[in-house]
């Protein structure tokens, strides 16, 4: 039904050090529920970049279809009334479009959705085909940027989207002090989608002028904000550690004591890949708390290389009644790594009284006996050791 071949990515990721923990903390950061932040996603300034076309429309057929000639064939199709253009100088009242990629959006009969779409001769997959003659325009969104819009958010996307094509417009030395400001406007936002999007694109632009040291104050009000989702905060706090424009050490140890509730539980999993004593203390004081999963997970974030001061309280922890907690210290102590850690391993592979934490730390032992290094060879120079 649709033309051979698959769509290539339409935005690449710049290549910035410290992406790798930074997509550690938004990926952990899902778990509390604010899954809008999914990275690599295109954003809605990208989205609207690479459109021809964007509107607000509602869903009229979610699947018609467009039946082809030589050979027969029949191509499913979208059709939508046109309630708002918001780029592009159409005046179309409705609209046919094709959909493409891997996990296209799902509409239903009478959404109000926000479109992103291409004309279809842009398309390498559909220019050349037979569906081109029939249809103008193909969408550029998949799954992950798929916007329903209701009451309390159409205004907020359509003054997004209006205002990404308006700095567009600008000449290219006020760009980017646009952008910063709208970034900014959008990074507190109460809708999330918008926030999410937002972030996303404080992460994948590298220019250092896009947010400063004078943006800290509206960024300390949003990191600050108990209404700020804890997936967001978590997110915004690794990027401007990375940018350097927070001290943080500093701050992680300030949001793990701070967050109350089940938001705490992304904190500590997310605080893993943001190491330092303080943060290692407060996780060490989490070993004792009451909610098992809880301690399970500050277990499992203090196993971060050659953190010693950890290796005593997880040593300590593989004697607690709960199976659970027993392997996240096994699993916190393996990824430590040291030989202090392979010794108390060893230990409870051979002596332990239960057979499966006894299991789980032999496995753990083999795996880094594998990972150290072999002695040297007595008898030849270091130089000819193989």
């Amino acid at each position: 039904m649709t033309p051979d071949g698959h769509r290539g990515r339409l935005f690449e990721r710049a290549a910035m050090p410290g992406l790798g923990l930074l997509c550690l903390a938004l990926l952990l950061a899902s778990s509390d529920g604010f899954a809008h932040i999914v990275y690599g996603s295109p954003t809605i300034r990208q989205l609207t970049r690479t459109a021809d076309l964007a509107a607000r429309v509602r869903i009229v057929d979610p699947d018609a279809r467009v039946r082809l000639e030589n050979p027969l064939t029949i191509e499913a199709v979208v059709v939508a009334e046109v309630l708002e253009v918001l780029k592009g100088a159409e005046t179309v009242t409705r609209l046919r479009f094709v959909q493409h990629g891997h996990g296209v959006p799902i509409y239903e009969k009478g959404e109000e959705a926000l479109l992103f779409l291409q004309r279809i001769e842009r398309s390498p997959e559909f220019s050349a085909s037979r569906i081109a003659r029939r249809i103008r325009w193909v969408s550029v969104q998949e799954s992950t940027a798929h916007f329903t819009l209701g009451e309390g958010s159409r205004r907020e996307f359509a003054d997004a989207v209006r205002a990404y094509v308006e700095i567009e417009s600008l000449p290219p030395d006020a760009r980017l002090a646009a952008l910063g400001r709208l970034t900014l406007d959008l990074l507190g936002s109460s809708e999330p989608r918008l926030a999410a999007s937002a972030l996303r694109d404080l992460v994948v632009i590298p220019d250092p002028a896009l947010i400063t040291k004078t943006d800290l104050p509206r960024l300390e009000s949003i990191l600050s904000n108990p209404a700020t989702p804890i997936g967001h905060r978590i997110g915004l706090l690794a990027e401007l550690e990375r940018r350097s424009l927070v001290d943080g050490p500093a701050r992680w140890l300030e949001l793990l004591r701070s967050t109350k509730g089940t938001g705490l539980f992304a904190v500590v999993r997310a605080a893993a890949a943001h190491p330092s004593p303080g943060v290692t203390a407060e996780l060490i004081r989490l070993l004792g708390s009451e909610d098992g999963q809880l301690a399970a997970a500050a277990a499992v974030s203090l196993g971060v290389p050659g953190n010693e001061a950890a290796v005593a309280p997880l040593t300590k922890l593989l004697s607690a009644p709960e199976l659970r907690l027993r392997m996240a210290a096994i699993r916190g102590l393996g990824r430590i790594a040291t030989p202090e850690v392979l010794k108390v391993l060893s230990s409870v592979a051979d002596d332990h009284p239960d057979a499966a934490t006894r299991k789980r730390a032999a496995a753990e032992v083999r795996l880094l006996s594998r990972r150290a290094p072999s002695p040297p060879q007595a008898g030849k120079p270091e130089g000819e050791r193989s």
